[in-house]
């Protein structure tokens, strides 16, 4: 095609006289006129006639100059001036958006059309208008294309979002119609796009390992993902053209495809997966933003959820190696505690709590386990204390269930009256376990972690004192039922030597118990239902009444042997009383603050955090000191108290609650919003 003696080669231009625009009330702006002048000597490059919205007819002769000088040099000049580029952009607009429905081969000319307007876009999206109507025209013509788009990685999940994007909804249709189950990509695309929906911190920090965790939530819940059923509204989309000929917004719809993305019910389905997974991916998150170096460390694998893929440091794997090599062929390993704190980034040397818990999890990676285990009522390791590591059975168990905390209390109580003599012996090791394992529902995890447990306390077995204090605090009602208990478990191998019965002696006298009435329990399963003759252990101070002598047995005159079938009647209530006793057992830990009044919970928080909220915003300002303790005395550390708090801050105000180090401002602008 020529233009004023100018040829200008690759179509897609509208040329002629007396063509209306889109909406028909005017002249197309794109349309070439070959009567008007062109002053192709004097061009006006840097388009100083040019309106806002311009039009062929109306822009100066000089004007059309240096726009049909850009359309013959390949219409890529980057130096353009933008106008020029609009000018031709307003024909592939009108094509696209009225006229590509009634072509012979639209499928063809779609894609030439669409093509250039990618071209123009690579060119020119250094100009924020041009590339804001491209890219609206892309998004907008996309539901006119039949391309499956379920069959690729779905549109990738944004910060923040106000709506759909196109290819999101068009994919989401596409599987509706085609009664296909969707993808866990896009299910997540969906979610993170939709305006009601909003993806916290872990997700964002932590997009990998959120989308692994998610997936797999998903499929455990939808297999092979959500099925949806096409709505009654059609797949619509708005665009606001750049053409002063459209005269404004332009609607497209697609017949043929429903507008699932307006579906509520699937957003609320995964929102409960979404939560779940940043719920668990939150500590780790927390972890990476106070550490941003730090993933793949040992404290940062411990964080992750089971079944995260990661990629561990050599710190991390020295750990467990070290771990697994102490391990012996029956699947237990006695080593000390400070060969596991010279492996681990604790700063002081020792282990806090935190690291304490931390260490468990990590071992939980490779299927190993750890006693003392703090989340079962164990103590922290120390330098000089010694630890029993072990291989985990499948599903492991990750806290204490009522019946492990009664066969924990059997294990402590007879350990200690087993020990009494200076041994522990086979048989007084077997018929425990009998008693605190066997007896019970234990999952085979539990057995193991048990067994390990009776193996840490073999190298150092409680002394009577500890076990005085505790028991002193008990009820006296319930003294009498740990008296039973005591009994039955110094009994457990079917004898009693007088050390032990020494030690029940005196642990009765803690308990206000009458000493004397140990024979008197012991009776109870004696083997022979003769009367018993008075008769003193030898060695042992007199207590309390004279007591019937045992009958002679191959123990030897001053052991006590018993009946194994009047032991087992008692066994029922000895398990009944250990449960009630299991709490003597369990460290002693500071009871956690008070939850604040329902209605004052501030949301992502949980009611320590939420306390701590509640107190700070007391006062526009607190000194670093006064910060910290105040945070020790609701049992949180400070540094981790300001992140949460700010977290929470952030996912619903965009801003800080603390800020500045010393002293720290509260933000009271945002505490409203908080609330609210």
């Amino acid at each position: 095609m020529v233009v004023a003696g100018t040829t200008l080669r690759g179509g897609l231009l509208y040329v002629g006289t007396g063509m209306p625009d889109a909406a028909g009330v005017g002249n197309e702006p794109a349309l070439i006129d070959l009567t008007l002048a062109v002053d192709l000597r004097n061009p006006d490059w840097p388009g100083e006639s040019m309106d806002y919205w311009p039009s062929y007819a109306d822009i100066s002769p000089r004007a059309r100059g240096a726009y049909v000088s850009w359309l013959a040099g390949g219409r890529a000049n980057p130096n353009a001036y933008i106008g020029y580029v609009f000018l031709y952009f307003y024909g592939l607009e009108r094509r696209l958006l009225t006229e590509i429905h009634d072509l012979d081969d639209a499928d063809g000319e779609f894609a030439t059309l669409v093509g250039e307007v990618r071209r123009l876009l690579r060119i020119y999206r250094g100009n924020r208008s041009f590339r804001g109507y491209a890219e609206g025209l892309l998004d907008a013509v996309a539901l006119l294309d039949p391309t499956v788009r379920h069959d690729r990685a779905a549109p990738p999940v944004p910060e923040w979002s106000q709506e759909l994007p196109v290819e999101l909804k068009i994919g989401l249709a596409q599987l509706a119609v085609d009664g296909r189950p969707i993808p866990a990509d896009w299910a997540l695309s969906w979610y993170g796009h939709h305006p009601d929906a909003h993806l916290r911190t872990p997700a964002v920090r932590c997009p990998d390992e959120f989308l692994e965790l998610f997936t797999k939530r998903y499929r455990a819940k939808f297999g092979d993902g959500m099925l949806v059923k096409p709505n009654k509204p059609r797949l619509s989309v708005g665009y606001y053209a750049a053409s002063s000929g459209f005269h404004g917004h332009v609607t497209l719809e697609n017949t043929k495809l429903p507008d699932v993305g307006k579906l509520t019910g699937p957003i609320t389905k995964l929102r409960d997966i979404v939560e779940d997974v940043t719920s668990d991916l939150d500590a780790y998150s927390r972890y990476l933003g106070r550490n941003p170096d730090g993933a793949g460390s040992p404290a940062a694998i411990a964080l992750l959820p089971e079944g995260v893929t990661h990629k561990p440091s050599p710190e991390t794997e020295a750990v467990w190696s070290w771990a697994a090599q102490s391990i012996g062929s029956d699947g237990r390993g006695v080593t000390s505690a400070q060969e596991l704190i010279s492996r681990w980034p604790a700063k002081t040397g020792k282990l806090a709590k935190a690291d304490a818990v931390a260490v468990a999890q990590l071992l939980e990676h490779r299927g190993l386990g750890i006693e003392p285990d703090v989340r079962f009522g164990g103590n922290t390791p120390t330098p000089t204390s010694s630890v029993v590591l072990f291989r985990r059975a499948d599903p492991p168990v990750s806290a204490p269930s009522a019946e492990y905390a009664a066969a924990l209390a059997i294990i402590n109580l007879g350990m200690l009256v087993a020990a009494a003599d200076g041994t522990v012996s086979e048989p007084e090791r077997r018929a425990l376990r009998e008693l605190a394992i066997d007896d019970l529902e234990l999952s085979e995890d539990e057995r193991l972690r048990l067994d390990a447990h009776a193996a840490l306390v073999l190298t150092k077995p409680p002394t009577p004192a500890v076990l005085r204090r505790r028991l002193e605090s008990l009820p006296t009602s319930r003294k009498a039922a740990v008296g039973r208990l005591l009994t039955t478990i110094a009994a457990a191998d079917g004898q009693v030597t007088p050390d032990e019965i020494r030690t029940l002696e005196r642990l009765f006298t803690t308990l206000g118990l009458d000493p004397g009435e140990v024979y008197g329990t012991l009776h109870a399963a004696a083997t022979s239902t003769d009367e018993l003759t008075s008769t003193r252990i030898p060695g042992a101070q007199r207590t309390g009444r004279t007591i019937p002598a045992p009958s002679k047995s191959p123990a030897g005159p001053s052991t006590l042997a018993l009946d194994p079938e009047r032991l087992a009647r008692t066994r029922a209530e000895s398990v009944r009383v250990a449960a009630e006793l299991a709490e003597i057992f369990a460290d002693d830990e500071p009871a956690p603050p008070p939850p604040p009044p329902s209605d004052a919970v501030v949301g992502g928080l949980d009611s320590a955090h939420t306390l701590l909220f509640h107190r700070l915003v007391e006062q526009d300002a607190w000194s670093r000191a006064e910060f910290d303790a105040l945070a020790a005395e609701i049992g949180l550390l400070p540094d981790g108290a300001v992140e949460i708090l700010n977290d929470a801050a952030y996912d619903r105000t965009d801003e800080p609650l603390c800020e500045g180090s010393d002293p720290i401002e509260i933000n009271q602008d945002i505490v409203k919003d908080m609330l609210g």
